[in-house]
């Protein structure tokens, strides 16, 4: 490299006499033409004057500079990932040239005797001695006839530093990469031929070629050539490139961001329309609280779910935080009627290391655990005054303090409580902190029993029914009819999560293709038939004497038929009727094509 700032060795006799045995070496060694090293009679390794006491090296008056190949390499490397491929190679070849005419002029001013040709030859001498790469010509192809007007070069670098380079940092490359070694030339060439030339890389190692092949030559002869490069050589102002990078990147961001912000946003919408595959049924009270759920569930308030044992507090909890901006992070889900009153505060908010006996380690508390996520505390009315307390602190600082500490924590937890307890009568009773209740209380959602819920009984059975069915791997495709009766008879103390162990029960407990009567708990074993029907029939079941009806008839498109004619075509009755789901019933019927009308 030429011109440019210094980095040499400093200082010793014996290193000034390793770079001249490494000039007289260059000496030694020429192409056979005479053309690499000694251009024509001019001996450049013989010029040159090491002085590293002073930190310069010149040719003649010329100072030169030598650069460490890997500093080369790291520059490159940082023009490619800070700029991108295209815009490097065009600031490299624009560096290359500078270097080229730079040099050329230097040499002319310097050797005002010498002729073109050996003006020419100077750029590949100088790049021989810098260890930039050996220029070995190929003779039958070259012609050389400035005064004439002829010019055409093709040749090879040899051992060129940037194909090296840029293999070891990159790999192998689409494209040449020769990027300095080009420009160079075209530099040089142009100022030593008085005219425009080109130097386009043909070949390259870095490509996996065996050789680093350019031609050379004016650049009328190779418009086409000339077309493609120009735009490497086209001066640019450095910050207005990074500038525009910047734009293009700020540009790509704030895509990125919108396109988050329309998936985040189609996301919600769905999820407001998919529903947990527990959730079945459609009677007015369980959508009422289905659609409030759904509606709060993006605002990050508290919800208070009130509902009798097993109607599906906690599934509803998951709807909402599955629903809320806090979908990615921890959902934790503590029963506060299982934590013994002198072990709540240690759950809650966690101890210390010696807080009390077996406490052999800090442990974090199910707040800190749900942190930026949602905390569901099921029976929250089961909790010690106490407990309740620091709740309400937690939620009015957002704050906890493990016990056995005196620093606190920032906690950032949304809460969802239920219970199945009158909370105002506890408010009352002086039982349940009045100031905790409404701090709960700023969304309610009230789950109904499953006796209030009509046919839903029967979609959630026949939901069981196929879930477990496959569970077990049994071919249960139905209930019987006194199985159904006596579900639509029974009120379901338990609620849903009682019809879901009832059934279970009956699915391992079948020994045909059907779950009957026997086969389910005891307590719904005297329901099969009789004057506690009527209550089936008015919440939306089957009559005894439907059923019987229906048992009566032989072939499943025959029961369906008659289920449609006793049902005046409410496909919402024949589903229960025949104790199946409303997806079950839709692809018995399509199975039955005539049915469809």
């Amino acid at each position: 490299m030429v011109g440019a700032s210094l980095y040499c060795l400093n200082g010793t006799d014996e290193t000034l006499q390793m770079f001249q045995r490494v000039v007289l070496c260059f000496n030694e060694t020429f192409h056979p033409e005479g053309r690499v090293l000694k251009a024509k009679g001019v001996d450049l390794a013989s010029l040159f004057r090491f002085q590293p006491e002073e930190g310069r090296i010149w040719l003649k008056d010329y100072r030169m500079v030598m650069m460490s190949a890997c500093a080369l390499g790291a520059l490159r490397r940082e023009l490619i990932e800070t700029l991108g491929m295209e815009q490097a190679r065009g600031a490299m070849k624009r560096f290359g040239h500078a270097a080229g005419l730079a040099d050329a002029h230097a040499l002319a001013e310097r050797f005002p005797d010498a002729t073109p040709e050996q003006h020419l030859d100077f750029g590949p001498a100088l790049h021989g001695l810098e260890g930039v790469a050996n220029i070995v010509r190929d003779p039958e192809k070259t012609r050389i006839d400035l005064e004439n007007g002829h010019l055409h070069v093709e040749a090879h670098w040899q051992h060129s530093y940037e194909a090296e380079q840029h293999l070891e940092l990159f790999g192998l490359s689409d494209e040449p990469v020769c990027w300095t070694l080009a420009g160079y030339a075209t530099g040089h060439s142009s100022s030593a031929a008085g005219d425009r030339t080109i130097v386009v890389e043909t070949e390259c190692k870095a490509m996996g070629h065996e050789r680093c092949r350019f031609v050379l030559d004016y650049a009328r002869n190779m418009p086409e050539e000339t077309k493609r490069e120009e735009p490497d050589y086209q001066k640019q102002h450095l910050p207005e490139v990074l500038q525009g990078l910047f734009d293009k990147v700020n540009r790509q961001e704030l895509l990125a961001r919108e396109g988050e912000r329309r998936i985040s946003n189609l996301e919600d919408e769905l999820a407001s329309y998919r529903v947990s595959p527990d959730f079945i049924g459609d009677s007015p009270r369980f959508e009422a609280a289905l659609k409030t759920a759904s509606s709060v569930a993006h605002v990050d308030a508290t919800v208070l779910v009130l509902g009798e044992s097993g109607t599906g507090k906690e599934l509803l909890a998951r709807h909402v935080h599955e629903r809320s901006l806090r979908r990615d992070r921890a959902f934790v889900a503590v029963n506060c009627s299982a934590l013994p009153e002198t072990l709540q505060e240690a759950e809650l908010f966690g101890y210390a290391k010696g807080a009390f006996t077996g406490a052999s380690a800090p442990t974090a508390g199910v707040f800190e655990a749900a942190h930026k996520g949602t905390l569901f505390l099921d029976e929250i009315g089961d909790l010690s005054l106490t407990a309740q307390t620091k709740i309400l602190r937690a939620l009015q600082e957002g704050e906890v303090k493990r016990l056995g500490e005196a620093r606190t924590r920032k906690v950032d937890v949304r809460i969802v409580a239920a219970t199945n307890k009158d909370l105002k009568a506890m408010v009352r009773e002086n039982t349940f902190r009045e100031d905790l209740f409404y701090r709960l209380n700023v969304i309610t959602v009230t789950m109904p029993p499953l006796r209030e819920r009509g046919v839903d009984r029967f979609h959630l059975a026949a939901h069981f029914l196929e879930r477990f069915a496959a569970q077990f791997s049994k071919p249960l495709r139905e209930l019987s009819c006194d199985a159904r009766a006596a579900i639509g008879a029974y009120a379901w103390p338990g609620n849903v999560r009682e019809l879901q162990h009832a059934i279970e029960r009956g699915v391992i407990l079948a020994a045909g293709r059907e779950v009957t009567l026997a086969d389910l708990p005891e307590e719904l074993s005297g329901l099969g038939g009789g004057p506690s029907r009527s209550s089936s029939t008015q919440t939306g079941g089957t009559t005894a004497e439907e059923d019987t009806q229906l048992a009566n008839i032989a072939g499943e498109e025959a029961r369906i038929r008659k289920a449609l004619e006793l049902s005046n075509g409410n496909r919402e009755r024949v589903a229960a009727m025949l104790g199946w789901s409303r997806t079950t019933l839709w692809r018995r019927m399509k199975k039955y094509s005539q049915l469809e009308n």
